[in-house]
């Protein structure tokens, strides 16, 4: 009897020990599940983060679209119209077209009154190279390279606030240069 006895007791001990261990790996499996669920909250706090953010970036790109479209392209189209380098080439357009009327005018007159000079040349106010100036002017406006465009080109990186903001100032400023042409 005592030797069933002492099997009863090595299988006792040995179950309580298989308990213990049973008890260490249903821990461990906790820890680690638990683990697994501290991740994957952390990983939806930073992919919620991360929407918030795309969010907020896709309603400022929302923001400038709507801005440009209906501001910002009046802006632009402005800042060409008053651009120093279109006024010039505009300016020597319409003073070319002017001086070739002009001239055109006086070889009618010429001809008209044939008697009183000797050529169209000796007529006050004729301008030989008034049709060279003209074909320049057009040649000019033609080839026309507008600064300001550059300028507002610079600002594609910059956000909306800074480009409303820039679009109330004056572009042009009276150090820029401007090509002569």
């Amino acid at each position: 009897m005592q030797k069933s006895y002492d099997q009863l007791l090595a299988v006792y001990h040995r179950l309580i020990t298989a308990k213990s261990e049973l008890e260490r790996a249903r821990d461990k499996a906790v820890e680690s599940h638990n683990a697994m669920i501290d991740e994957a909250k952390g990983m939806l706090s930073r992919c919620d983060s991360e929407m918030v953010e795309l969010y907020a970036q896709t309603s400022e790109l929302m923001l400038m679209k709507q801005w440009f479209l209906t501001e910002g392209v009046a802006w632009v189209v402005k800042l060409v119209q008053q651009s120093p380098e279109l006024e010039k080439v505009v300016d020597d357009l319409v003073n070319s077209v002017n001086a070739v009327g002009a001239n055109e005018g006086i070889k009618q007159g010429f001809k008209a009154t044939h008697d009183l000079a000797r050529s169209a040349e000796e007529v006050p106010g004729y301008d030989e190279g008034a049709q060279d100036a003209l074909d320049a002017a057009v040649k000019a406006f033609d080839e026309l390279q507008i600064s300001v465009l550059e300028k507002v080109a610079d600002l594609i990186d910059k956000p909306l606030s800074v480009i409303q903001q820039r679009s109330k100032l004056p572009i042009v400023e009276e150090d820029d240069d401007v090509v002569e042409v």
